[in-house]
């Protein structure tokens, strides 16, 4: 076999691959695609979730569940055991009835019973209040906690209660709700320490120290220290050995603060960059390790700066794509400097020790740093409750400690981050690549979505190399949700949000204003520009009137500001209006500066009107010198982070491996007709309903070369008749990729584990009745806000019932009809009724239905207590038996997750194969496995599993299919009447025989 090249196209959820011979006889050899879930899960609005967060969530509520019931059961074991409880459960349940509120109060200064002080500690072990928790707790949750329990503290202290319990005992509870409000941790241990301090009075050989302990700290406020993570600290990218430094760590903190600072630039409103002088970056540098954060309104001023100039990091848009106003300070140094310690004080101290202070910050507990701060400092409380509240960042960096040492220096004294890594790690990129002959696991990049697409790129391409041996040379192209970080990921998603919300006000815009004007893209970005600029012609001045922007002949037109055939940047920052002689007579093929710069007075006139223009754009007017060869090579080399991985990684096996920008792959396929290869309608648009498209990509990937790139910048806008011929990579080049794009199977990540969620959250209590057709009737609780309306009928208890119906009423729905129920009509609270006022608030109504295949949940003496519904299934099991005639019929059996689950635990086989005398077992069918039967039209055809019902229904979709929404690509098909035969598809695409 000849030398050939490898291309892919890797996506979050896909990859595209191509084998082409770009030899002498250049062909293609082979393509194909490998589809797989994402590496995250997805909102409803699109946004990234954890893969487990869900089930780990659920799994953590669980556990603090059974940790309460432990504390609760071994509390009063304790306090039957010391005569503070009685052993008797109607003794308990009478003594449960009294108000723990008035025995709080009355025991910080009487004698109580000691059943009754058993009492007013079991009701102080159930609410315990709020512990903050800097390791865990978010920012603010805790700032919202602290809030609320600061207001209710001080509602206290204004009232002159001692403690909380008395606090609630002087309240009326019709007027005033004593749950659902936040409370500290100090405020129980001040009110157990006063009433033990009072009731030992009374019982002094009872209540003993040794008993106070053994409640009070290993009981009642016992709390559970974390588990270590050192193992799950991530290795040093520079320092071999070495692990990630925090980044509130004190050299880490510094670290970042030159790494902004250094960063930062001075944009003037003519398009002109400065960087910080070294006065600049002292006075910026100073205001930050004072202050938690710095707005950049506030470093103008301090800089002298005019209200016109912005810094670059104004736009930079955080996680929730809204623009930066400040930069982050030092919070630790600003809080230690102005909260606890004072100015003096600070300034005098040495750094070792405040090193070591930030280091108990960062390591310790918060318990640990109480009695660390209170015998080494003598702080208050007052004092170690401003520590406390201090947020250092969480997570780890990149480098090590040691690294960021070594580094700091060099930052010091100015230099970019990428410029210290340049002068203290040269070779840090050019780590000694061994080529092997197979693709060995990749190393964890923190990134769930790019491990997953490597971890199906391995398989890719060690089963190319299986069946055509190592390419001599691989071309990558990276969508661009996998090369951000999560930040940066986080950003796109809202960006595209942004954008689409405002795409689709220009759309009414242009709908109700310009009737005959066709809503495309074109006339979208126009009408966005033409606002842009306000309704100004950036070259020429004159005023823009939006009749002149549209029709056959407009006046205006959108221009390239960098020409395209020079730049081939054809991104929404490269645009703007300009009048259409303008660009035709004098602008042309010129940038800005080489247009009117030998004109100082209109070239300064084009400068004073483009500062309305976002920075981006503005710097364009400005640019000097412009080569197509530089945009070429950027195009055709993407160095970011995670596709400079990428490319390492596949290094192993190939020592020429090229990773490409991709803008330019959708310019080619259109120039190369190969859209209409998948998409007869509408050749001009690429069809993402059929998953080959990733092929054909990878196709284009592999055949890019700088001739093409250039043949593109001189063509895509060129006049009709110019005598620009944009030639394919090679004759027929189309009609072969055509060709073999029929032959591909599209290869599935199958979905067989046997773990996950077991079944549905949802609790069901099983009645023991059955309605007329003997079906089982099961109670459950549903939140108003997800109630439909025909569960008003179901509900359970009548008095319930009827405030449903009165509020429903009181909104104007009818409970008889079918209406949707909309979400503010439980936007006003529901009470139950009481004659004094509000009683409780309604939040979940009971409700009766008829379930069928529920799970019966059983207690240790196998009684059963709860039902859940099954949730999502795990396979199906197909076999065959001769009925009473003789004839072969087929039937199947559904297996839940929780049933697979089952038969693991039990050490059973997953797939049961032996279903009776006389059935013969004919295969098992998962979510995504594949089998080849008769489609619509009676040809035999390639179809996986999309899903299968509980009643026995599996739903069949075309391989090739990318949507699930499309009638024409899916079967719907009884198991008893599956006629196909179950096969496997290897990662590129081989069919073989299941043998299931």
């Amino acid at each position: 076999m000849s030398k050939y090249t490898l291309g892919l196209d890797i996506g979050s959820n896909s990859i595209g691959w191509a084998l082409l011979d770009t030899g002498k006889s250049p062909k293609i050899i082979d393509l194909g695609v490998r589809v797989f879930p994402e590496g995250v899960d997805r909102d409803t609005k699109g946004a990234e979730l954890s893969k487990n967060a869900t089930r780990r969530e659920a799994r953590g509520a669980r556990r603090n569940r059974w940790r309460r019931a432990y504390r609760k059961d071994k509390l009063v074991r304790m306090l039957q055991r010391e005569g503070l409880l009685p052993r008797e459960f109607d003794l308990i349940q009478k003594l449960m009835e009294t108000n723990p509120y008035l025995l709080r109060a009355k025991g910080l200064d009487e004698q109580l019973g000691l059943h009754d002080f058993g009492r007013v500690l079991f009701h102080i072990n159930q609410r315990r209040g709020f512990k903050s928790n800097r390791k865990t707790g978010k920012a603010s949750d805790n700032n919202k906690v602290a809030k609320e329990a600061g207001q209710l503290q001080e509602a206290i202290d204004n009232t002159g209660c001692r403690t909380l319990g008395e606090y609630y005992a002087n309240l009326n509870p019709e007027k005033n709700r004593i749950r659902s409000q936040y409370t500290f941790r100090s405020m129980y241990e001040k009110e157990f320490a006063l009433l033990w301090a009072k009731q030992s009075e009374f019982y002094p050989e009872i209540l003993t120290e040794q008993l106070k302990e053994e409640i009070k700290d290993k009981t009642v406020f016992y709390q559970r220290p974390l588990k270590p993570t050192d193992d799950l600290i991530g290795e040093c990218d520079l320092e071999e050995g070495e692990k990630r430094c925090p980044r509130g760590d004190w050299y880490a903190r510094k670290f970042r603060l030159l790494q902004d600072v250094n960063n930062l630039k001075i944009h003037h409103s003519d398009g002109s960059e400065d960087p910080l002088t070294d006065e600049q970056r002292a006075i910026v540098l100073e205001q930050l390790k004072k202050s938690k954060a710095v707005k950049f309104s506030s470093l103008r001023k301090k800089l002298g700066l005019l209200e016109t100039d912005e810094f670059n990091m104004e736009y930079e848009v955080n996680e929730k794509g809204k623009k930066k106003d400040k930069i982050q300070g030092d919070e630790f140094n600003a809080s230690m400097q102005k909260n606890i310690f004072g100015l003096k004080r600070w300034g005098e101290m040495a750094e070792g020790e405040k090193i070591r202070l930030n280091e108990w910050l960062v390591d310790l507990e918060d318990d640990e740093l109480i009695e660390k701060l209170a015998s080494e400092y003598g702080f208050s409380d007052e004092q170690t409750e401003k520590v406390l509240k201090i947020s250092l960042p969480s997570r780890y960096m990149s480098f090590s400690q040691k690294a960021i040492k070594k580094l700091l220096p060099l930052m010091e004294e100015g230099k970019r981050t990428d410029e210290a890594l340049d002068k203290i790690y040269p070779d840090r990129n050019q780590k000694k690549q061994v080529e092997a002959e197979r693709l060995g696991l990749p190393e964890d990049l923190r990134n769930p979505l790019v491990n997953k697409a490597l971890f199906e790129v391995r398989k890719v391409v060690n089963a190319v190399i299986r069946e055509y041996g190592k390419p001599a040379k691989i071309a990558i192209e990276m969508a661009r949700d996998l090369k951000g970080s999560l930040r940066e990921r986080k950003e796109i998603h809202f960006k595209q949000k942004e954008n689409e919300r405002e795409n689709k006000r220009v759309r009414e815009r242009l709908k109700n204003d310009f009737n005959h004007v066709s809503l495309n893209r074109d006339n979208i970005i126009k009408y966005k520009l033409w606002e842009e600029c306000n309704g100004l012609c950036p070259y020429t001045g004159k005023k823009i009137p939006q009749y002149a922007l549209f029709g056959e002949n407009p006046e205006f037109q959108i221009e390239h500001i960098l020409p395209y055939s020079r730049s081939l940047d054809d991104s929404y920052m490269n645009k703007t209006l300009c009048e259409v002689h303008e660009n035709i007579s004098v602008k042309g093929n010129q940038t800005p500066y080489e247009a009117y710069h030998h004109d100082e007075e209109k070239y300064e006139q084009i400068k004073q009107r483009i500062k309305v223009l976002p920075w981006p754009k503005r710097r364009k007017f400005l640019q000097k010198e412009i080569e197509l060869d530089e945009a070429i090579t950027r195009e055709l080399n993407d160095t970011r982070y995670i596709c400079r991985e990428a490319v390492r990684y596949l290094k192993q096996i190939c020592s020429n491996v090229k990773g490409t920008r991709g803008k330019i792959t959708s310019e080619l396929r259109h120039q190369w007709g190969l859209n209409s290869i998948l998409n007869l309608t509408d050749p001009n648009m690429k069809n993402r309903d059929d998953h080959r498209h990733h092929a054909i990509d990878a196709a284009v990937v592999a055949v890019t070369r700088n001739k093409h790139l250039r043949e593109l910048a001189e063509s895509k806008y060129a006049k009709t008749g110019s005598g620009v011929k944009f030639e394919a990579p090679w004759k027929d080049f189309r009609e072969e990729l055509a060709e073999k794009i029929k032959h591909i199977n599209v290869s599935h990540r199958v979905t067989r584990k046997v773990s996950g969620q077991l079944h549905e959250e949802t609790a069901y209590g099983p009645t023991g009745l059955k309605d007329d057709k003997g079906q089982d009737i099961f109670v459950y609780r549903k939140k108003l806000e997800d109630f439909t309306m025909p569960m008003v009928g179901r509900i359970v208890d009548p008095v319930v019932k009827e405030i449903v119906v009165d509020r429903l009423k009181k909104h104007g729905l009818n409970p008889e009809k079918k209406q949707t129920i909309p979400k503010e009509v439980w936007r006003e609270p529901l009470y139950m009724k009481s004659k004094t006022g509000n009683g409780p608030r309604i939040k979940k109504v009971r409700i009766r239905d008829v379930f069928n295949n529920m799970i019966m949940l059983k207690d240790q003496n196998g009684k059963p207590y709860r039902a859940v519904a099954p949730g999502n299934n795990h396979h199906i099991e197909i076999f065959e038996y001769k009925d009473k005639d003789g004839n072969i019929k087929r039937d199947s059996k559904v297996v839940s997750m929780f049933e697979a689950v089952r038969r693991r635990r039990k050490g059973e086989p997953v797939i049961q194969r032996d279903h009776g005398e006389g059935k013969k077992f004919i295969c098992s069918l998962s979510t995504n496995e594949m089998v080849m039967m008769p489609d619509k039209e009676g040809n035999n055809d390639l179809f996986r599993v999309q899903k299968m019902s509980i009643n026995k229904q599996i739903y069949f979709r075309h391989h090739t299919a990318a949507t699930i929404d499309n009638e024409e690509t899916l079967i719907r098909k009884q198991a008893n009447l599956f006629n196909g035969k179950k096969v496997a598809v290897d990662p590129i695409g081989r069919v073989f025989p299941a043998n299931d």
